[in-house]
Order: structure tokens, then C-alpha cells, then sequence
């Protein structure tokens, strides 16, 4: 386990960082989370802190760990994508415990992203109905733009190349007109 990790510094560097920088391409700062907390997200993903799901903070911190800054680290690599079942496991039960409560309208999305992530379409419906519930109005403008893709496709098309699918006719069409990122 990293030495003295705990929520608090993680949910730090998330919040300094600002949404200017949590959804944008920024080489820098991918590289910012990979030296500070590249060996965090491997031991997250291995339960290193999983007793971090008892409380709201320690919840909100890991689900950064696990489904965000593996999207940075990994950036165009399978990895990225790796720990995406663990960060809807620990969305769910923070969830059930009502932790995503704890937190202002606009940081309760990432609690929701997780599902936004999966290409179930269960997990996309459930990422639209949470996402009504707040009044993050962008944060359910891109819900239906994911939950969109996963009803003409059944999965995201633009993590084919990445994770070796070959993609369709339909699909390459999709990307060509712009498709959409996330």
C-alpha cells in the first residue's frame, strides 16, 4: 500500500485539479495523476483500499482511483478501462448507503460516471435516472450521449481500436461524423 494515502489527499489533487482539467486531454496532467497515484490505482484495483468504502469520503476518493484516473493513466490502452466493474461494485454500495448525499449536486456525478461507463445498458439507465435526480444538467447531457451509443451499438465505439474489437460499417461512420469522447 502506498505510504500515508489516504481520501482526503486523493479527493485534494481531484478537486485542485477543477473540471477544467477532469474531462479534458491535458498530457500533463495524465502525467501528474500517473507520478502521484499510478501505484494507487494498481493497488485500488487489488483491494488495497477497499476499507475506504465505510464512509462517503473514502468512497469518493477510491471511485476517482478506479474510474478516473485509469482513463488518464491508460489513456488509449485496454487498462483504462480495467478497473471499471470494481468502480461500479463501489458505486453501488455507496449508493445504498446513501454516501453520494454527502456531497454537493456537482460532485455526486462521480458517483454515477461508473455506470455512464458500462456498456450494459442496466448500468446506462441507472447512470440516466441518477443523473435526473441532480441538476447537473451536463453531466445528464453526456449520460444520454453515452446511453445513445450503447442503444445503436451495443457498446462504445470508440474504445474498439483500443480494445481490439474490429469495428462495423456503422460504427466507423459514427466516428468519421465525430461520434463523441468519454
Amino acid at each position: 500500500m502506498t505510504d500515508a494515502l489516504d481520501p482526503i489527499t486523493v479527493l485534494d489533487f481531484w478537486w485542485r485539479a477543477g473540471p477544467a482539467k477532469w474531462f479534458a486531454k491535458n498530457d500533463d496532467f495524465d502525467a501528474a495523476i500517473r507520478d502521484q497515484f499510478g501505484k494507487a490505482v494498481e493497488e485500488a484495483l487489488a483491494g488495497a483500499y477497499d476499507a475506504w468504502t465505510k464512509s462517503p469520503h473514502g468512497s469518493l476518493a477510491l471511485l476517482v482511483l478506479l474510474d478516473q484516473f485509469p482513463r488518464n493513466i491508460y489513456r488509449n490502452d485496454p487498462r483504462a478501462f480495467a478497473s471499471d466493474a470494481k468502480a461500479r461494485e463501489v458505486a453501488d454500495a455507496a449508493l445504498r448507503q446513501g454516501f453520494d448525499k454527502a456531497f454537493p449536486m456537482d460532485c455526486r456525478r462521480f458517483f454515477y460516471l461508473p455506470f455512464e461507463h458500462s456498456e450494459d445498458m442496466a448500468d446506462q439507465q441507472r447512470s440516466i435516472d441518477l443523473f435526473m435526480q441532480t441538476d447537473d444538467e451536463r453531466g445528464l447531457l453526456y449520460a444520454y450521449k453515452h446511453i445513445d451509443a450503447i442503444r445503436r451499438f451495443g457498446r462504445f465505439p470508440h474504445r474498439n481500436a483500443v480494445l481490439g474489437r474490429q469495428s462495423t460499417a456503422e460504427e466507423v461512420a459514427f466516428l468519421q461524423m465525430g461520434g463523441f469522447s468519454g
